[in-house]
């Protein structure tokens, strides 16, 4: 079973955070062979999922990550975490205060 829950682009994580009022929640659960990662290694899936380049990076701390872009004056953070098992993952992204 696969779910991917995620915005194909940054832009599209930009904009749809932008139309939730400053907050989004998304997730990816997947029980095929090799998805069982932790909180770390499942943002590090998120960043490919998304294609996030480098220049979006503004910090990357493991389990959190802060973008930016250059189209929005806000950044994003997102929180990775997990959903009640190692092959459920969640990424809660809002504003930055």
């Amino acid at each position: 079973m696969e779910i991917y829950e995620i915005p194909d682009t940054i832009h599209d994580l930009f904009q749809e955070v932008a139309e939730s009022e400053g907050s989004m929640s998304y997730r990816i659960i997947n029980y095929s062979d090799g998805m069982s990662m932790d909180n770390t290694q499942s943002m590090s899936h998120f960043i490919d999922c998304v294609n996030i380049a480098d220049e979006y990076i503004d910090e990357y701390l493991g389990t959190q990550l802060t973008l930016k872009h250059p189209n929005y004056d806000k950044r994003i953070v997102i929180d990775s975490g997990g959903l009640g098992d190692f092959f459920s993952h969640g990424f809660d992204c809002y504003w930055q205060n």
